[in-house]
């Protein structure tokens, strides 16, 4: 039997990236699901600023959803196609309770500038289908941010928009952590972002991390046999190589 995740350990520190790599069905996504108690364990602990969240209910949860947010990696199905920008990013603060109409107005316009949706007043009113995959996903992460989360997961939010956005969406997770002091969990199959994003690397296989560390020594000093089979994996841009048969 292959468990979706097995004797995991992993710690992450406040305004810290933890980028977690692997193929499809290693167990990343069922990771960083756990660590929102999005899906509950069948054993360990789960904590969260020292307090286990593990077997919470979830009406005991509402202090831990406003710290803890999720970016998905499909920008077209994650956002309802019949809300408006202005209403996606305004329903965390409804459900927080925040009945100040002009503080919502402040924080959802703050949140849309901070992911360079600007003019505020420009993009709140469109709906997801008139806009970009890179616009999309800056609507989900303005989502996230509107809370004011410290601990963010991000499930391969590059991986399903154009190349020409990808870095701009990475360096502005960046521009966002150093700003905020924001912890990231950054689930990738793409070790070259990874090594760009995050502070460390964790690399998963069969449900288990089976190699952890500094992201540059991972990259540059791969000691599991695992790592080592990714990065060599990994296509060189080299013109030379159209002549090896």
């Amino acid at each position: 039997a292959v468990h979706a995740i097995n004797e995991v350990s992993l710690s992450i520190s406040r305004g810290e990236t933890v980028a977690v790599v692997g193929e499809s069905g290693s167990g990343k996504t069922t990771l960083g699901r756990a660590s929102l108690r999005l899906v509950e364990p069948t054993a360990g602990t789960i904590r969260y600023d020292g307090r286990d969240i593990t077997h919470l209910p979830d009406r005991s949860l509402g202090w831990f959803r406003k710290q803890a947010q999720i970016v998905f990696q499909d920008p077209f199905s994650s956002l309802n196609p019949y809300m408006r920008v202005y209403d996606l990013v305004e329903e965390p603060l409804i459900i927080d309770g925040v009945t100040d109409r002009a503080e919502r107005e402040q924080r959802i316009d703050a949140a849309l500038a901070a992911v360079d949706l600007h003019p505020p007043a420009r993009f709140g009113g469109r709906y997801p289908t008139m806009m970009s995959g890179g616009q999309r996903q800056r609507v989900g992460i303005a989502r996230a941010l509107v809370r004011n989360p410290t601990y963010i997961v991000a499930d391969e939010p590059v991986s399903m928009i154009d190349a020409s956005s990808r870095i701009s969406i990475l360096d502005l997770l960046r521009s966002l952590q150093l700003d905020r002091g924001v912890a990231f969990l950054y689930i990738t199959h793409d070790i070259a972002s990874a090594r760009h994003f995050s502070d460390r690397i964790a690399v998963m296989y069969l449900g288990e991390i089976v190699e952890i560390g500094r992201s540059g020594s991972i990259i540059d000093r791969p000691r599991h046999p695992y790592t080592q089979a990714l990065l060599a994996a990994i296509p060189e841009p080299d013109p030379k190589n159209r002549f090896i048969r």
